[in-house]
């Protein structure tokens, strides 16, 4: 066995063991260590649309001892299991829940139900032997909370309690008879209600609606933490700022755990447990298990089938070197200009998609499409420094259809045959990896998500986006590697480990350093100063989604840099790049 099969057995073998060991922490903790089964279904809407659901069935639910439950739904542009520290924390005190995908989110079906699934969901709660259908609580983050008062304010007979997080307490028709608890929950640094309020989230609750709503005196203000009216007569209304923004409270142990108190009070839990006490923290290491894991199973992947007979041949000749030496003036420039135009281009570019009308094509939604124009126009303007560093110094330093790594084989003359190995090798690659990840899919019940950043399957209904976002993304991963030339990276340096990983670190700094910086300053600067930077057309709303580009855009970047490096072409790399990206952008996004 020669050394770098070995190597790729290696690191198939460590991706393996961190995929399996994640799932069985994932699922031990999701299912309370048995004691809780959860199920994937699907049931039908009013429009006869799918609509994707999680039932989490404590042990102690049963038809003769039926259990309270609880509904909740996730924020717009997520899926069920950004609710997930809130399904599995809520199972282990005895409730019965029921978190549904959204209409054209996760895996349910786009429709015109107003309530985006949740009647459905709520009628198949109800319907469940071992649920007390007089004894439910909703919930729901951001637009989930939207949808949850709808079917709160159509149940009340037997929804005690609604509780939106993180959504505008205007987003609702709260002048319309509302008969049952209603509990908001705002972070103290929501930056969505920042934006919204002038930078004062009480602003949000000082209206005339919102001040009926809590039935207040013409001269009272309202008060954050006090109960008006009762909880246990059903009349009460609360306000609640804890200290957490509007992404991080799916992750907020201290927002979670006023959650658990409020629900527990007004819906006692068949097992009652201290709100401090949570463990989904462990689940989510699991499922950072299988996510590193995952991603180091495609390269482990592309160097096995790189030492196979077949693709040996994909292999060429190391590329000559003809961009600036490194650590030259020119060098640094070369590299910070690199760094700065992702960046640079990211909000006036990711911001069209509020600002003009997405082409009918671009079928996701406006998170996802932003993104995907930011990628095109940053991949364009990489073509245009490439051509510029070319003319100007590439060409007389040597630079060709060869040392660019554009050759299909060592001899002169362009061979299609290459080029469609390539593409059928990014296909088993990547293919091969979602096999695999399909399987965990269906094991844990859940997907694969680090806080934001998240991979999901590709459901059959969102097949006709990728070879749309495919081919916007395609320029992306193509003059990166091209412009990279100009510091000389990807130099098939492939003999020398520490070449290959400077190489690769080198790839991810161009993608995406300067996007991590944009989003850490973001982040830190509202956490600490409450000011929202990038409030018009929502860019906000891009930059704080930085963190969730990072499994496509950074995880692609090294993909390719790596491949490229291996086969001294770009063709490869390129194709298993776009195709990683490209699935984990469809599969992620929810569907305009």
């Amino acid at each position: 066995m020669t050394a770098q099969k070995k190597t790729a057995w290696i690191v198939l073998a460590v991706a393996i063991l961190m995929i399996v060991v994640g799932a069985i922490l994932h699922v031990a903790i999701n299912t309370d260590f048995g004691n809780v089964k959860v199920d994937r279904l699907t049931v039908l809407d009013s429009e006869g649309k799918e609509v994707s659901i999680l039932v989490y069935k404590p042990n102690t639910a049963t038809a003769e001892t039926p259990a309270p439950a609880v509904i909740t739904n996730h924020g717009g542009g997520n899926s069920i299991e950004a609710q997930g520290s809130y399904n599995m924390e809520l199972a282990r005190r005895g409730y019965v829940v029921v978190s549904w995908d959204a209409s054209n989110s996760g895996m349910s079906e786009k429709s015109m139900d107003p309530t985006h699934g949740g009647e459905a969901a709520y009628s198949f709660t109800v319907s469940l032997p071992f649920v007390d259908s007089s004894s439910i609580a909703a919930s729901g983050h951001s637009m989930g909370g939207v949808y949850t008062f709808m079917i709160a304010q159509n149940h009340p007979e037997n929804i005690k309690i609604v509780i939106p997080i993180g959504m505008n307490p205007g987003m609702n028709d709260t002048k319309s008879p509302f008969l049952t608890n209603y509990a908001c929950i705002i972070g103290s640094t929501d930056e969505s209600n920042l934006v919204r309020s002038n930078g004062d989230i009480l602003n949000m609750a000082h209206n005339e609606q919102y001040h009926d709503f809590f039935a207040l005196a013409d001269d009272e203000v309202l008060e954050v933490n006090k109960v008006y009216g009762s909880f246990e007569d059903g009349t009460g209304r609360a306000f609640y700022m804890p200290d957490s923004s509007h992404a991080a409270s799916m992750i907020n142990s201290g927002l979670i755990a006023l959650y658990l108190d409020i629900i527990q009070e007004v819906v006692p839990a068949p097992n009652p447990i201290d709100s401090t006490n949570q463990i989904w923290g462990w689940r989510d290491f699991g499922s950072i298990l299988e996510f590193f894991g995952l991603i180091l199973f495609f390269f482990g992947m592309s160097l096995t089938l790189l030492c196979t007979d077949y693709f040996a041949s994909l292999h060429l000749s190391a590329l000559k070197k003809v961009g600036f030496s490194a650590g030259t003036l020119a060098w640094f420039v070369c590299l910070i200009l690199l760094i700065l135009i992702p960046v640079v281009l990211f909000i006036p570019t990711s911001t069209m998609a509020m600002r003009y009308t997405v082409p009918s094509f671009m079928g996701l939604d406006t998170t996802a499409n932003g993104f995907a124009i930011w990628s095109f126009i940053t991949g364009l303007v990489l073509l245009v420094f490439f051509l510029v560093f070319h003319f100007a110094f590439g060409k007389n330093r040597g630079g060709n259809v060869r040392s660019y790594g554009l050759a299909t084989a060592e001899s002169d003359g362009f061979h299609i045959s290459y080029v469609a190995k390539a593409f059928l090798f990014a296909l088993l690659v990547t293919g091969t990896t979602y096999v695999v990840y399909i399987l965990l899919f269906y094991l844990t019940c859940e997907d694969m998500r680090v806080w934001l950043a998240v991979i999901r399957p590709v459901p059959t209904f969102r097949i006709k986006y990728v070879p749309v976002y495919l081919l916007i993304q395609l320029p992306f991963f193509l003059t990166g590697g091209l412009a990279a030339r100009s510091i000389n990276m990807n130099n098939g340096e492939r003999s020398n480990g520490k070449s290959m990983f400077l190489s690769v670190l080198t790839s991810a700094l161009i993608g995406m350093a300067g996007l991590v910086v944009m989003f850490l300053v973001y982040w830190v600067t509202f956490k600490t100063t409450g000011i929202v930077l990038f409030p018009n057309d929502r860019g906000y709303i891009f930059a704080g989604a930085i963190y969730s580009m990072l499994p496509s855009f950074l995880v692609g970047n090294c993909i390719n840099c790596y491949i490229t490096n291996k086969t001294n072409s770009v063709y490869a790399g390129v194709f298993c790049a776009v195709l990683w990206a490209t699935w984990i952008m469809v599969g992620g996004n929810a569907i305009a």
